[in-house]
């Protein structure tokens, strides 16, 4: 009796694992899908890079910063993918990263979940100037302020986890 008890524990936890997993795989491709739709918005700008943050959903807000350089006066352009963010993240950029004090909002996206959106910089550059920026931003840092668990979080369900892809193109 306790070897068939044992054997069902055994196959019921290996269905578990193998089922996460295939969730695992297709939230990847999802994710990869998502960044090719983004680079291939980019038309007619050159791709540059990409950077994909990845989140679990706790039980505080959290908010990940990337920073993003903006080199000589190139003109660049930033398609973002919230297809794989199954909350509702807002996405804010900023002309210095977080720990200082100073630093001016240029642009704040509420609810993207499930969306795709563009901007370029000299959108940027212009808010940054009315302002009171004295020169074209060099860098900016793009927050994905993720909100808290409204309910227990469970960290084997897919439900918790999520993504936002930042596709950047130059002229």
């Amino acid at each position: 009796m306790k070897k068939l008890l044992g054997g069902i524990l055994m196959l019921s936890a290996a269905f578990v694992i193998a089922q996460t997993a295939d969730e695992i795989a297709e939230f990847r491709e999802k994710i990869t899908a998502n960044k090719s739709e983004a680079q291939s918005s980019l038309t007619p700008y050159k791709y540059d890079g990409s950077k994909i943050t990845y989140y679990n959903v706790k039980t505080f807000e959290q908010v990940k910063e990337v920073e993003v350089y903006l080199f000589n006066n190139t003109d660049y352009k930033f398609s973002f993918s919230a297809k794989s963010a199954n909350h509702d993240v807002v996405v804010k950029i900023y002309d210095k990263d977080r720990e200082s004090e100073d630093r001016v909002l240029l642009k704040e996206i509420s609810n993207v979940k499930g969306t795709s959106f563009l901007l370029n910089s000299k959108e940027l550059n212009d808010t940054f100037k009315s302002k009171g920026g004295s020169d074209r931003l060099k860098r900016v840092y793009v927050d994905y302020v993720i909100p808290k668990s409204t309910g227990k979080v469970d960290k084997t369900s897919m439900d918790s986890r999520g993504a936002v892809v930042l596709v950047m193109g130059y002229k």
